[in-house]
């Protein structure tokens, strides 16, 4: 009886944790390095609009008039900026103002 209350236990913290770190996106906060990185694709990626972090290796970039092939271009860039400029893993996700993923790209070191 107590083994499977603490399993339980665990059980219910495991998921608690997981679901903060996982859909409290609303909640992030991007590191100075992050915002930095997010504003410079505006200026150096051609068609890069807006670009935000939604959690810690989730970036969103906003391409209005990008079609699919634009839009794994504009993702292929990015990576390859932050490969050089970033330093951290991430996933790339390029949209059109709608928040409706178009394209996705991820990088890992």
């Amino acid at each position: 009886m107590i083994r499977s209350f603490i399993k339980v236990a665990i059980l219910i913290t495991s998921i608690t944790a997981f679901y903060q770190i996982g859909f409290g996106a609303e909640d992030f906060t991007p590191t100075k390095l992050q915002l930095r990185f997010a504003e410079s694709l505006k200026g150096t990626v051609s068609g890069v609009e807006d670009a935000k972090w939604k959690s810690h290796v989730d970036l969103w970039v906003q391409a209005s008039g990008a079609d699919k092939n634009k839009a794994e271009d504009i993702a292929s860039d990015v990576i390859a900026k932050g490969k050089a400029n970033l330093g951290e893993s991430f996933c790339v996700h390029v949209h059109k103002g709608d928040w409706k993923e178009i394209s996705r790209l991820c990088w890992s070191y």
